[in-house]
């Protein structure tokens, strides 16, 4: 699984903060899908 985005120069303090709240948020979300994901398989395997 990958996320990728282009290069891009992020110039304002409005638009770093931005992209480090979708960052986060990004993260997470890939977390909770990865542990349910995890989940799913080791209750079908018991």
């Amino acid at each position: 699984m990958t996320a990728q985005t282009s290069d891009t120069n992020v110039t304002t303090p409005a638009m770093r903060r931005t992209t480090l709240l979708h960052s986060i948020v990004s993260f997470f979300f890939n977390t909770v899908l990865v542990a349910a994901a995890v989940n799913v398989v080791v209750a079908l395997g018991s």
